[in-house]
């Protein structure tokens, strides 16, 4: 028995020891914590496989046992390694089956030494299993054994203390409930707002993997970055940007910066599956609105557009290309010159610098979004092209000097086409850089910020106001000269004021739980069956009532497709019940061939037919709508009558929802 235990201790104190080493506090007492509670759940665990008879039962209990205790212990090691911390929101964002497929070229070696250690544990519980006695000690000895291991994981132990401290407030479960003006959130959001705007500069957004303003410190890091400072006095920057909850991880970041919006959500431990269920697909990001002023728009990364669901978010957003590692990999002179994640960054800017002379010489505005991955913690993986820095032997910082030296031939490169002229170039982290090889040469006590600056543009933000990544879109456009009516949830432009100041940190928790609930029931289009109360894609083709006008309808996975012959075309929704009218709203997105107009027609009790005393309308345009009507003031119970439009020609609803 002891000797099991003892064998079992050595091999899963291994990633215990290992994630302590890679913790950012690096305590001695918390390395002690780990073993002791790693000590109490082995005896804990031996006592529970000997008071089990041998035989089947015994093997199955301790196979899943082992490998359950295995796969948190590794997976704890894992979160350390990569971010230094226990387990969190980022961390839970890819823990998924899709992240590690995308990432196999980077993260082999840790899948294949998991797999060797597992079998190793296995290996011993088999060898040992029929080996020793029962002690039989009491279920209350053992209970007392496990709760003490728990208190004594740190990062358990950390998770609580800080869930008791801050106790979690009641979910949000009705819109009345949010004090908008108070937590600083933009109620226009909700209402139904038909998409304006008008053309101005060119845009090139370059998000740099990883690279915070610490990188620029030139009394840190001695000449690291001689491109970014030059382009500093050359432009302007934000000087206290920083994170907010829903923005420390790639897709996190640009979402927020795009979106002014926090990637926060109240779907649980979902992972980057939430990219690609629709999560964010009706809110109005800066490319939806540079649509609608006429903007090409381009994304270009060196990583798969399948990781962290950056393919489906820039699709459901307007892009007109987006092109990651499979889509530019061919366009490569040395299709093998590719690293763990896809093309190295001295690949991408030059593909770019093609791709912008491509969309200048379209006549038309454009927006080029470029996402490095040179940098990429824990260790970066630096260009060939690129010279190793020479005051620091380590990769990471190898990869930002290397990095920043691209961006500076990029931007001198597009400074010879007569576009750049009228081009906004913004340079911006996309999060701060997670832990990584270069953490040893941080300052105690250093505060980190998110790197911003802007070429070209006149305006500027006073030194010192207080921005977070959401303010990002609504002041980009600002600086674009983008005439537009578009609202945002959590950010603002910051040529105008702050949005939010020291001063609101009191209401941060409340501000953060209010925007989870939006941005899950009414910037989402989930079907989720708890929000979900109707969608077009639940529905039968023989369910709808058209009237005699339409024709030619076809009910596909694109939506309901039909011909109107006529001034008056409309169908008719199936029966539909609400639980409650408070808080329900209606979700259409309509494409049309002409301007025209968009009607709801309802029933009530003192008015049982169709009248116009009982519509919601909204003027459409020409090419795609979004329309979000609310559904507070209809009866509970009816059919509601979609009129799309008064005009002949073809209509395409691609989405019918109604959520609460």
């Amino acid at each position: 028995m002891k000797i099991m235990q003892l064998c079992l201790l050595l091999l899963l104190a291994l990633p215990v020891i290992a994630a302590q080493y890679f913790s950012l506090e690096q305590s001695p007492l918390a390395l002690i914590s780990a073993i002791l509670s790693l000590a109490l759940l082995i005896l804990v665990l031996g006592q529970v496989l000997a008071s089990l008879k041998p035989g089947l039962l015994r093997n199955v209990a301790g196979l899943s046992l082992i490998t359950l205790l295995g796969g948190y212990f590794f997976a704890q090691f894992v979160s350390y390694y990569l971010q230094g911390s226990y387990f969190n929101q980022q961390f839970y964002y890819h823990f998924n089956l899709r992240s590690v497929t995308e990432t196999w070229s980077v993260y082999w070696p840790l899948v294949a030494m998991f797999l060797g250690w597992l079998i190793c544990l296995w290996l011993c519980f088999l060898y040992f299993r029929n080996r020793f006695e029962p002690l039989k000690p009491s279920a209350t000895t053992l209970t007392v054994l496990l709760v003490a291991a728990l208190a004594l994981d740190p990062g358990l132990r950390q998770s609580a203390v800080a869930s008791l401290s801050n106790p979690t407030a009641p979910e949000i479960e009705f819109l009345t409930e949010i004090d908008w003006q108070q937590l600083k959130l933009n109620q226009e959001v909700l209402q139904n707002t038909e998409i304006s705007a008008t053309a101005g500069k060119n845009l090139v957004i370059v998000f740099m993997e990883g690279l915070d303003v610490i990188y620029t410190e030139d009394e840190i890091f001695p000449q690291l970055t001689p491109n970014l400072t030059q382009l500093n006095a050359e432009g302007w920057q934000l000087d206290n940007l920083v994170p907010m909850d829903g923005t420390g991880w790639t897709m996190g970041g640009i979402v927020s910066s795009l979106c002014g919006t926090p990637l926060i959500h109240d779907l649980g431990l979902d992972g980057n599956v939430i990219m690609f269920t629709g999560f964010l697909d009706q809110a109005l990001c800066l490319p939806d609105v540079l649509n609608v002023a006429g903007y090409q728009q381009v994304f270009m990364g060196g990583a798969s557009l399948n990781f962290g669901g950056k393919g489906e978010f820039f699709k459901a957003h307007h892009f007109d290309q987006v092109l990651g590692r499979d889509e530019l990999k061919p366009r490569l002179a040395d299709t093998d010159y590719t690293g763990g994640w896809g093309l190295f960054d001295d690949s991408l800017f030059d593909l770019a610098v093609e791709e912008f002379n491509t969309l200048a010489a379209s006549g038309s505005p454009f927006n080029l979004t470029v996402l490095t991955v040179d940098t990429h913690h824990p260790t970066g993986e630096p260009s060939a092209s690129c010279a190793a820095y020479p005051h620091i032997d380590n990769s990471i910082l190898d990869a930002v000097h290397c990095t920043d030296y691209l961006v500076g031939k990029f931007i001198e490169q597009l400074k010879q086409h007569p576009a750049y002229e009228d081009t906004i170039v913004v340079l911006a982290s996309d999060h701060l850089g997670m832990r990584n090889n270069a953490f040893s040469f941080f300052p105690e006590g250093y505060q980190r910020k998110l790197y911003f600056n802007v070429l070209n543009a006149q305006s500027m933000v006073p030194t010192g106001r207080l921005a977070t990544p959401v303010d990002l879109a609504p002041t980009i456009l600002s600086l674009l000269e983008v005439e537009h009516n578009t609202p945002f949830l959590a950010g603002g432009d910051l040529l105008e004021g702050e949005v939010l100041n020291e001063a609101d940190a009191e209401i941060f928790a409340d501000r953060q739980r209010a925007i989870r609930f939006i941005n899950g029931r009414y910037l989402s289009s989930m079907e989720e069956e708890r929000r979900l109360l109707y969608s077009l894609r639940r529905t039968r083709l023989r369910d709808l009532d058209f009237s005699q006008q339409v024709t030619d309808t076809e009910l596909s996975r694109t939506g309901l497709r039909f011909v109107s012959t006529g001034s008056d075309p409309y169908f008719i929704l199936p029966e539909l019940t609400l639980e409650s009218r408070e808080g329900a709203r209606l979700y259409v997105t309509l494409e049309v061939e002409q301007d025209s107009t968009f009607t709801l027609y309802y029933t009530s009790d003192e008015d049982p037919n169709y009248s116009e005393a009982n519509t919601i309308s909204a003027s459409t345009v020409k090419g795609e709508n979004r329309i979000v009507f609310g559904l507070d003031d209809i009866a509970r119970t009816g059919r509601l009558r979609i009129d799309p439009g008064v005009n002949a020609g073809t209509f395409l609803l691609s989405l019918i929802e109604i959520r609460s």
